[in-house]
């Protein structure tokens, strides 16, 4: 009896080549269809920024993040525009709106006169989010610990997790992916556009 030639998916060598060539078609599809489904595990893991609001921590993914922009900021304010907007900042040579988001997601603020700006991006229109300060970067598995599925138990589920998460507007539940190490996880494209229709809501109510 014939035994089939074990082929491993990892790197190929002369023998590996060897092997492959004694495969049968039907092995070599078998064989390649394992091989495409091994993904590195480099890629199974995102970094995400910790970032310290007034009401706890919550982490942004790298890959959202244009820049971290240090202080000081240069706001200009404007008329008719939501509470948690301090103002546009000069990025780039471009204006673009600030929120603070720490008063955004719980109606709570601290002091962002030494606040760090993170320019995120919404479909080709750059936004600031400015907090209160910055952590390390945490490397994280796809698979969240918890992940509040609605808004009536979002507060709940948060608070279960970490201190003074229980002050979150339960409202903002869709913004939040879920919680990883006592931190909201934020879901930053859908952040973003809420902002970004809070915005224009202001402007035309102006």
């Amino acid at each position: 009896m014939n035994e089939r030639p074990t082929v491993s998916a990892t790197y190929l060598d002369a023998t590996h080549l060897q092997n492959l060539e004694q495969l049968d078609d039907e092995e070599f599809w078998e064989y390649a269809r394992r091989l495409a489904q091994q993904a590195p595990a480099s890629a199974q893991s995102e970094e995400y920024l910790a970032c310290i609001l007034a009401q706890g921590t919550c982490l942004i993914p790298l890959t959202a993040l244009n820049e971290v922009v240090l202080p000081p900021h240069h706001l200009t304010l404007l008329p008719a525009t939501p509470e948690w907007m301090p103002g546009l900042v000069a990025w780039r040579g471009e204006a673009i709106a600030v929120i603070d988001l720490s008063l955004f997601l719980s109606n709570h603020t601290l002091d962002l006169s030494n606040g760090i700006l993170l320019v995120a991006n919404h479909a080709g229109l750059p936004i600031g989010l400015l907090v209160p300060s910055i952590g390390q970067t945490i490397p994280m598995q796809q698979e969240l610990e918890d992940t509040p599925p609605n808004s009536d138990n979002f507060t709940q589920s948060a608070g279960n997790v970490a201190h003074g998460f229980t002050n979150y507007a339960p409202d903002r539940a869709a913004y939040v992916k879920g919680i990883q190490q006592g931190a909201l996880v934020l879901d930053v494209p859908v952040l973003l556009a809420a902002v970004t229709r809070h915005i224009e809501i202001a402007a035309a109510n102006g």
